[in-house]
């Protein structure tokens, strides 16, 4: 997924972090007021008065912020300087390929990656939860004041706490904290459905959704993917496709097969759509011509599309239509000729019809000498149609084994016709042993 920022967590950030810069943060003062209204929420009197939960509220966001020390998600390195302050140490690693800044101030450690702030995580913190115990002030506050006399306060902290619970999920899927950004985009929800807001944040139960398949809540995952469905935030389809892997997960595909030909209506040239509901199709053995009315659609809708010709080619392959498979993978190879699954299959697909002679001639009694000798001259045939398709994979792919292992067993059997042959198959059995 693409790292989450949402301008309404910038707007709520920007507009307070020049109040105060990171230097100037007295975490002294914080825990002095944390422990005054800890005080004020048990005493009998305070209590009973909205101003004291407000002002909690209020106060655990400002905890939560200055625990940051005023950056936020999406923040740039210049920026950075300016409000946070020069780091104590700055350095540089490869995570995953790509080359993140590591920035360690006194309490926080930030990660910058494309030169922006894209996590951090608290070393010393303030108090845990803060966002937690903000709500749960807000809530309090709301339920004291039953005439609603401060409406506009209230919407005014909900929003606030919406923005920073978004900063947070963002911050938890940047660290693959999948669990944390689900319940944190959960209470983005749960804020925005407060009656004083009663808004909906159509991308955060999408965003809600992924994070939950992929802590493995697939329950989760499914009701915020209708949810974001319904609407009408997808992500181009990924929804459909997603809530289908979902119910997979549960061993529920078949109560999913209707999202994906919904999905498929509406996003055609979704090819993870296209290709779970072929597949799905498939392994349950239903009518070939079903699956084709999709295949053609969605050909017809992009007919320069190298992939669509690919799976069909797949599908033909799994029917054992070897004609329409072969027109099928030199299609989609005529418009990419860097499509190494279409060579590699199309070159699979003659080995193996090869192999299958080779099989029905050791079938063959021993006396049926010319019998055995027409099956394996077929086999040699086809083994030699598949020859350039996988001498020109493994252009494209020099490390992939099955090729490697395909083009041993070719240069094996070719090797006493010429010395050519046989120094490939010589290499190829090195490069092999090699891997």
């Amino acid at each position: 997924m693409k790292r989450i920022i949402l301008s309404l967590t910038l707007v709520l950030t920007v507009s307070m972090i020049f109040a105060q810069t990171s230097k100037e943060i007295n975490f002294d003062s914080y825990l002095k007021k944390i422990e005054k209204s800890n005080a004020e929420i048990q005493d009998p009197k305070k209590s009973i008065k909205d101003a004291t939960w407000i002002s909690r509220s209020e106060l655990m966001m400002d905890v939560y912020d200055a625990q940051l020390l005023r950056a936020y998600v999406n923040m740039d390195p210049q920026t950075f300087m300016l409000v946070v302050g020069k780091p104590l140490s700055q350095t540089q690693e490869e995570v995953e390929g790509v080359a993140v800044d590591k920035y360690v101030m006194e309490r926080v450690t930030f990660y910058f990656a494309g030169g922006k702030l894209e996590r951090w995580e608290v070393t010393k913190p303030i108090l845990a939860n803060p966002l937690d115990l903000s709500f749960e002030g807000i809530k309090k506050a709301i339920e004291i004041d039953v005439n609603g006399k401060k409406i506009k306060k209230h919407q005014e902290i909900l929003s606030k706490l919406k923005g920073f619970y978004v900063n947070e999920g963002s911050n938890s899927y940047a660290q693959k904290d999948y669990k944390g950004a689900y319940n944190n985009f959960k209470r983005v929800i749960e804020v925005g459905q407060m009656p004083q807001l009663n808004h909906k944040d159509t991308a955060i139960f999408y965003y809600a959704a992924l994070s939950a398949q992929l802590a493995g809540d697939y329950e989760n995952a499914i009701t915020y993917y209708k949810e974001a469905i319904a609407l009408n935030f997808t992500s181009e389809g990924a929804a459909y496709y997603n809530m289908y892997e979902a119910y997979k997960s549960l061993e529920k595909a078949d109560d999913a097969v209707k999202y994906l030909e919904e999905g498929f209506t509406k996003f055609p040239k979704n090819p993870n759509i296209l290709f779970s509901l072929i597949n799905h199709y498939i392994n349950k053995g239903d009518d070939p011509s079903k699956i084709l009315v999709y295949m053609e659609k969605a050909l017809s809708d992009d007919p320069n599309n190298a992939s669509l010709y690919f799976a069909k080619g797949t599908l033909h392959d799994k029917l054992n239509d070897v004609e329409e498979a072969t027109k099928s993978y030199i299609k989609a190879i005529e418009i990419d000729p860097k499509f190494f699954d279409a060579y590699y299959n199309l070159g699979a697909l003659y080995f193996n019809n090869g192999v299958k002679f080779v099989e029905e001639a050791n079938k063959v009694p021993a006396r049926e000498v010319d019998k055995y000798d027409a099956l394996m001259a077929k086999a040699n045939v086809e083994f030699r149609k598949s020859l350039p398709y996988m001498e020109k994979a493994l252009e494209i792919n020099s490390n992939s084994k099955e090729v490697l292992e395909a083009l041993k067993n070719i240069y094996f059997r070719f090797r006493s016709e010429s010395d050519e042959m046989n120094k490939k198959y010589q290499e190829t059995n090195e490069k092999l042993k090699s891997l």
